[in-house]
């Protein structure tokens, strides 16, 4: 492989460290912060008011930070990222939200492999983590994060 995962099945033997992702862009639109105020209950005026959040140190209304996190890891599955071979998604860690995303904002993920370990309990897979950022169209990143998956091993 050659460092950057493109379209197609990867087992964990297939994966690199080093090797990068890239996925399609996507806009956050009014309905997605809509929808997922809605869905979660965090109805905060800050994704709600246009009238509140105008008079806040972002001048509008933003993406709630959980839905930017939501939309990264989407946006590694529409891309086909371990499509076929995940098996699990074990947790998120060290993740920032360091740039708000106006609703109207252009956002892609791109991700990088850090670690991978075979799993103790499981000899049928391995463990993958990938350092995950999402970025702005105008290149600001809005989000930083860990995400570690349970992928299948190559059946022999």
């Amino acid at each position: 492989m050659d460092g950057e995962y493109r379209a197609r099945l990867y087992w964990f033997e297939d994966l690199e460290i080093g090797a990068q992702g890239r996925s399609a862009s996507r806009t956050i639109t009014e309905h997605d912060v809509g929808t997922f105020a809605g869905l979660t209950g965090d109805n905060a005026e800050l994704h709600t008011s246009e009238t509140y959040a105008a008079e806040s140190i972002f001048g509008g209304r933003i993406a709630h930070g959980m839905l930017n996190l939501v939309i990264a890891h989407g946006l590694m599955v529409r891309a086909g990222y371990l499509d076929g071979t995940g098996v699990a998604l074990l947790g998120w860690n060290n993740t920032r939200f360091v740039a708000p995303v106006p609703i109207g904002t252009t956002v892609r993920a791109e991700w990088e492999t850090i670690a991978l370990r075979g799993s103790t309990s499981r000899p049928d897979v391995g463990i993958v983590t990938d350092r995950v950022v999402l970025k702005r169209a105008d290149g600001v990143v809005a989000m930083t994060g860990e995400v570690t998956e349970m992928v299948r091993r190559r059946p022999f």
